[in-house]
């Protein structure tokens, strides 16, 4: 085996994969949260969120044997949480862990996996979040992620 054939096998062997139960409804789901469509296949999408790349599969079933969620990232979290609580999609309060003095919040995906989103860059640590609305609000179930299930 060629060494160009032992990269591919390595990136492949580490791609974390996400198991859906609708595939384009999770798929809404990420592309809400600035992540980008790298490739597809019938009943798969790779996903990119900065330097981290993961597959969305469709499991009709067992969606909890998948790999867990990478953490990813948002160039302005304060603006993304402004457009995920519009799209009626719940966060945590912005919070300022030691590995993310920028800030970062939690969310649950529509197969209720957990999935934690840092903002990318500069702190936030003197923004106001009174800016951009409050720190979480309930979900209006139907607005991105199609009607309620």
């Amino acid at each position: 085996m060629d060494s160009a054939a032992l990269v591919g096998l390595s990136i492949s062997v580490n791609t974390r994969r996400i198991r859906a139960l609708q595939l384009v409804r999770s798929l809404r789901f990420y592309l809400a949260l600035d992540c980008e469509v790298r490739q597809s296949g019938d009943g798969w999408v790779q996903l990119r969120n900065a330097d981290t790349v993961f597959v969305l599969e469709e499991h009709g079933a067992d969606i909890r044997s998948g790999d867990g969620v990478p953490d990813l990232s948002a160039g302005n979290l304060l603006h993304l949480c402004r457009r995920l609580w519009a799209a009626g999609i719940d966060t945590s309060p912005v919070s300022y862990p030691a590995g993310a003095p920028g800030g970062r919040i939690t969310t649950r995906d529509p197969d209720s996996h957990a999935v934690s989103i840092s903002q990318a860059g500069e702190s936030l640590q003197g923004a106001s979040l009174n800016a951009v609305g409050p720190t979480s609000r309930r979900p209006q179930r139907g607005s991105l992620l199609g009607p309620a299930v």
